[in-house]
């Protein structure tokens, strides 16, 4: 009974939510949730020490994938760190988009802008083995943590790069897709407080949050091929301004699709080479 006097120690004294108990406790049993309950091991006095400093850091707010340092996306378990944000369920819509739009022999080249745990990347790479991939960030730090996760699975199809957007990127380099989950958060946003463990860096623009949407939207058409999608991940507000700048850019087929909460999350566009058309 050892076992179950324990578990309502962490119970009783803890403001969190049982699943999140649960998940802490599973992570550092090395169990599933459905062992748990019908665990009968007693818990030892480094587990105990370990649990209760997980549940003061989850309670003081930590996320939970940082505390165990990985983050569940598409049909990967991504290595995750303080240096990186952590990957969305509805980024995952990116992901759904690209594979809608492609068939499992598609050999084009997309590129995936701040690429951070490289989730879209290698998520992308994982259904569509034949596609060439490129993922850059301006974080060295998460480019290694995006080589681990590429390691960690043998992903051979995505090459891992630094770049500040495309700034070490050759125009010689065009793809059929450009996609991104850019910082998009107005850097004066009150929920900020709420993302406190997250870098800042990745979350926030300038101009309302508005200044690294525009400014891939701006110089994505030089590294596009005709006909290329460009997909952009976005704040719940901010799509009809997004749609405005496209048309003002030139892209066309322009059009906004929500997630799950019916929210509206991507946005994406076709480019058309005008100087190829007038030839």
């Amino acid at each position: 009974m050892k076992k179950l006097s324990h578990l309502k120690h962490f119970y009783q004294n803890s403001q969190l939510d049982k699943r999140e108990i649960d998940l802490i406790l599973c992570h550092v049993l090395e169990i599933s949730t459905a062992q748990l309950m019908i665990y009968d091991k007693e818990i030892t006095q480094d587990q105990k020490k370990q649990i209760d400093t997980f549940l003061k850091q989850r309670q003081a707010g930590k996320p939970y994938a940082y505390i165990v340092g990985r983050q569940a996306f598409w049909t990967l378990d991504l290595i995750v760190n303080k240096h990186t944000l952590i990957p969305r369920p509805e980024t995952e819509l990116i992901v759904e988009l690209v594979l809608s739009m492609t068939d499992k022999e598609y050999k084009g080249k997309i590129l995936d802008l701040g690429t951070g745990t490289g989730a879209i990347a290698l998520s992308i790479a994982s259904e569509r083995k034949k596609a060439k991939i490129t993922a850059i960030d301006f974080s060295q730090k998460c480019i290694q943590t995006a080589l681990e996760n590429r390691e960690k699975y043998n992903i051979s199809n995505v090459s891992i790069e630094q770049s500040n957007w495309f700034d070490r990127l050759s125009k010689e380099n065009t793809f059929n897709f450009i996609v991104s989950n850019p910082p998009y958060i107005d850097e004066d946003d009150e929920h900020l407080k709420e993302l406190s463990y997250e870098p800042l860096s990745a979350l926030t623009a300038k101009k309302k949050g508005y200044s690294d949407i525009y400014k891939i939207i701006e110089h994505a058409k030089d590294y596009m091929e005709d006909n290329a999608w460009i997909i952009l991940e976005h704040g719940y507000n901010q799509h009809k301004k997004i749609q405005s700048f496209l048309h003002d850019n030139c892209y066309k087929n322009i059009k906004t699709v929500k997630d799950l909460a019916e929210i509206p999350r991507i946005t994406i566009a076709q480019w058309q080479n005008l100087a190829i058309i007038k030839q």
